[in-house]
C-alpha cells in the first residue's frame, strides 16, 4: 500500500486537498531555500559562510570537521525553510 492510499483513506476530500496544498507549498519553499542558500564556504577553522545570504555560521573550534559544517549548514537551511513557511502562513512543516 502506498502512502498516498493510506493518507487518502483516512482524510476527507477537503482535508486531502489541504494536505496536498501544504505538501506543494513545502516542496516549493524547499526548492527556493536550496536555490537561495545553495552551499557554504569555509572562512576560518571555526566558521563557515552561506554563499547565498552570507550568514556566518559558527563551528566549535575543536570540532571543525566537514560533518559538523554540513550539520550547521543543514540547520541554517532548515531555519530558512521554517521562516519562509511561517511567512506564508503555514507554520512549521511538522
Amino acid at each position: 500500500m502506498s502512502i498516498d492510499i493510506g493518507i487518502g483513506t483516512s482524510l476527507s476530500n477537503g482535508d486531502a486537498a489541504h494536505f496536498a496544498l501544504q505538501a506543494e507549498a513545502i516542496t516549493a519553499a524547499s526548492q527556493q531555500v536550496r536555490i537561495s542558500h545553495p552551499a557554504y564556504s569555509w572562512v576560518w577553522t571555526h566558521e563557515i559562510r552561506c554563499r547565498g545570504c552570507n550568514a556566518a555560521l559558527e563551528i566549535p573550534v575543536l570540532a571543525s570537521t566537514k560533518a559538523n559544517a554540513d550539520r550547521a549548514f543543514a540547520a541554517h537551511q532548515s531555519a530558512q525553510l521554517d521562516a519562509l513557511l511561517a511567512a506564508d502562513g503555514f507554520g512549521s512543516p511538522v
